[in-house]
């Protein structure tokens, strides 16, 4: 199955009404086009066509600004498109121009220069609920949705060698067998997780098609989760719980060669409190000696992480937590306990490969008009010298991930970021936005959003926005070196 490069700002709707002109009957229409995507990339040599569908009130007609673009075929549903090599310096840029009769819809066009040939970008738009790579960048995880003759919803588990950008589908998963509903992690070795509705947990799948459920600790109830893995694929980390009900406390675990083994507690929570419902691993280094988590009380989320066979908070430098009376408009008061430390919710990557930082949230608690207010700001934990570095220049957000050699990447805003920026992490300085760092570095125009994750080798996971006819969601992109395989 063939994946487009990258696109953006999927098909906005241009409808107006008109009489007797273009694709018009002898009454009042509408008049419209609609494109699935309005913007492709391509490489600067050796691409593959890609294809650009069109919905039109009536017969529509297309024009090419750009001689380098040509339209391999066209059809009633839309027309194939591919390039030429470009064997100048620099990208370059031109449109496709869709009318029907007075609405118009115009494509754009990207194509790299022969400057950036190392490197390979990829948007698997493709994947249901995102995807997920593995601690190296061999593999990409990943679900497709389509519906069965009956109607019944499939899911279809492929895993892609981003060597090759060859995609396998190594099972297909009718909904009325598992309710398999979203990637977790992958390992180097091609074993991936995906979480299972139906009964809870996940379930594991691997190159061949086999599946299983991991090992859960003895006595206990339910399937567990695994949420990351070892570079070696020996490693696993997640949760469980002693009995499913509302009196369960979820328990971090680490899986080694597939036996679970619960992971120490702090004595009390994020607030200095009794546990209510517990600790999740999220989390971990490559070789496993780091892993981190986020407690699971209320919305708490507070940050902790394992070493050398420690529990500690992350951010444990900067963590502080006061008892205050507060009062209510209405003239009542309660007390409670804010705090200052960092916090990570369900982010699975924010682990340096060799475990010495760790991304997180900055959140400050504070009182204001009768209630608990926050701010919240990138951060990161260096376990090493066990000091924080939290990053305010562009307002609130939070860390996601980093690198071995300390730069760190983080998202601008708090919910539903489309972008991000880059930071030294020692010295706190901020290197700017995620896309002018990347076109600066690399060459390349990626479409926006920010880093999840980057392998040793340079590989970068990221996560963006996506707008189209059918709505907005998030999608996944990959930018892998062309001699990651040597």
């Amino acid at each position: 199955m063939g994946m487009k490069f990258f696109a953006k700002a999927g098909g906005s709707l241009l409808a107006v009404c008109l009489m007797l002109s273009g694709c018009t009957t002898d009454e009042i229409v509408e008049q419209y086009v609609r494109l699935d995507e309005t913007t492709y990339s391509f490489l600067c040599s050796g691409n593959e066509p890609q294809t650009v569908k069109v919905k039109a009130s009536g017969e529509w007609n297309v024009e090419v600004s750009a001689s380098w673009i040509e339209i391999v075929e066209e059809t009633a549903e839309g027309v194939v498109i591919n390039v030429t090599d470009n064997d100048q310096e620099g990208e370059r840029h031109g449109e496709l121009t869709f009318t029907c009769g007075d609405a118009l819809e115009a494509v754009n066009v990207y194509q790299l220069g022969n400057d950036a040939m190392e490197w390979r970008f990829r948007w698997p738009y493709d994947f249901d609920l995102g995807a997920v790579i593995s601690p190296n960048g061999r593999y990409l995880g990943g679900l497709l949705f389509e519906y069965m003759k009956d109607g019944t919803p499939l899911r279809k588990v492929t895993i892609t060698d981003l060597d090759t950008d060859e995609m396998r589908i190594v099972a297909e998963v009718p909904k009325s067998l598992f309710g398999i509903e979203a990637p977790i992690c992958i390992t180097d070795q091609g074993l991936f997780f995906v979480s299972d509705v139906s009964e809870g947990g996940v379930m594991a799948f691997d190159l061949a098609g086999n599946y299983w459920k991991p090992e859960n600790v003895a006595g206990w109830e339910g399937t567990p989760n695994v949420e990351a893995v070892s570079s070696d694929g020996n490693i696993w980390i997640g949760y469980g719980r002693d009995k499913i009900g509302t009196t369960g406390m979820y328990y971090p675990l680490v899986w080694k060669n597939g036996t679970p083994e619960q992971l120490p507690w702090p004595e009390n929570n994020y607030r200095d409190e009794d546990f209510k419902n517990g600790i999740m691993a999220r989390g971990c280094s490559h070789d496993g000696s780091v892993i981190y988590g986020s407690t699971w009380d209320d919305t708490d989320c507070g940050m902790l992480y394992w070493k050398d066979g420690k529990v500690d908070w992350v951010g444990s430098d900067i963590r502080t937590v006061e008892r205050v009376t507060i009062e209510r408009p209405s003239g009542e008061s309660y007390e409670r306990a804010i705090v200052t430390g960092l916090i990570c919710s369900a982010q699975r990557l924010n682990c340096s490969p060799n475990g010495k930082y760790i991304a997180g949230m900055y959140c400050r608690e504070f009182v204001e008009g009768g209630s608990v207010q926050r701010e919240r700001y990138p951060a990161f934990f260096n376990t090493e010298t066990k000091t924080t570095t939290v990053i305010k220049d562009y307002g609130e957000g939070g860390g996601m991930t980093a690198t071995d050699d300390g730069i760190g990447f983080s998202t601008i805003g708090i919910t539903g970021a489309n972008a991000g920026a880059v930071v030294d992490i020692d010295s706190g300085m901020v290197l700017g936005k995620l896309e002018d760092w990347i076109k600066d570095n690399y060459g390349i125009t990626i479409p926006g959003g920010y880093i999840r994750y980057v392998t040793p080798s340079g590989t970068m996971f990221g996560r963006m926005m996506m707008t189209s006819a059918a709505g907005t969601r998030t999608t996944d992109w990959y930018m892998v070196p062309n001699n990651q395989a040597e």
